[in-house]
């Protein structure tokens, strides 16, 4: 070093990168696939799970790190990603005679999430928790009174899992979604496949007002509720219009008939109307719009339909 010279300071370190996001989605079926595949397109690394190994192959494919869990007997404390995950998505429903099998089996599953590196933690649930209220209009403060032994076991599925975080330093989530439809599941899909209405459809098709929420919409509540530090929040997922059911494949038929005349509906569909009386309720989406700014992509099931349409239209040209 020559004299009187300062000694050149050292060259700073490189900056780590920054970890991506990890996202872990216990359950993967229509919602958890279609959120997966968003996050995966933003950089996030994505794990989930599902019930057998074809649908592994499947989510693999889709660049997932897929493993399959029976919840009921597989120990979850052994899934890798719960260690590493930042996010968790828990989609799987409630099983009659268990209730939720990842509370109901895993006692110790507190501290599986207390040693990770959870950050957020988001519960999927029913607008049905809040049982027949006379066609009244009910928000997140409304008293439930669940009526049928799934939306008892989803109720009871709800406090379990906000009592589980309520010693964890977590942002913690209950999002009671209504019907939920998007592309390859909708009323459009129901008739051009000629499909009859399951058991469960049936019965909704009596209801004067009926919950629904587009599969784009149940995704943007959940990228908007992690952008808050919440520890119970609850937040009603639904659109705008509560219409009757039969209303939906009525409109769903003239937008079939307009461009593919030779499907029909089926009768007991167009017929339903008939047999609708005033009864359950009309879900308010207000906090949902308030708290977190969550502008609908389709507050009206006729821009949902029509979406799904189009995009008919587009992949066969």
């Amino acid at each position: 070093m020559v004299p009187g010279m300062a000694p050149k300071p050292a060259p700073p370190m490189p900056a780590q990168p920054k970890k991506p996001q990890h996202m872990l989605v216990l359950g993967t079926g229509f919602v958890g696939r279609y959120v997966s595949e968003r996050l995966l397109s933003q950089g996030w690394r994505v794990s989930g799970t599902c019930t057998s190994a074809a649908k592994k192959m499947e989510l693999e494919l889709l660049g997932m790190t897929a493993s399959v869990l029976d919840a009921t007997t597989s120990n979850i404390a052994d899934l890798h990603a719960l260690q590493d995950a930042t996010h968790l998505l828990i989609s799987i429903p409630p099983i009659p005679g268990v209730g939720d099998p990842l509370l109901s089996s895993h006692a110790d599953l507190q501290t599986t999430l207390t040693s990770g590196n959870l950050q957020w933690l988001c519960y999927l649930s029913s607008t049905s928790v809040y049982g027949d209220c006379g066609g009244a209009w009910v928000d997140e403060d409304h008293v439930v009174n669940p009526k049928s032994a799934s939306s008892k076991l989803r109720y009871a599925a709800e406090q379990g899992w906000l009592d589980l975080v309520d010693e964890l330093d977590l942002s913690a989530f209950i999002l009671r979604l209504g019907g939920i439809y998007g592309p390859g599941r909708s009323a459009l899909d129901t008739i051009a496949k000629r499909k009859s209405s399951s058991r469960r459809q049936k019965l909704r098709e009596s209801k004067q007002y009926t919950a629904r929420i587009h599969v784009a919409d149940i995704y943007q509540a959940i990228l908007a509720s992690m952008s808050i530090k919440s520890t119970r929040k609850i937040y009603n997922v639904v659109d705008d219009d509560p219409a009757p059911r039969s209303e939906v494949f009525a409109f769903a038929q003239s937008l079939i008939e307009k461009r593919y005349p030779d499907l029909a509906a089926d009768s007991a569909e167009s017929n339903s109307q008939s047999r609708i009386i005033a009864a359950e309720k009309r879900v308010s989406n207000g906090r949902l719009k308030q708290e977190l700014g969550v502008r609908l992509a389709h507050p009206s099931y006729r821009s949902g339909l029509q979406s799904i349409l189009d995009s008919w239209l587009e992949g066969n040209q």
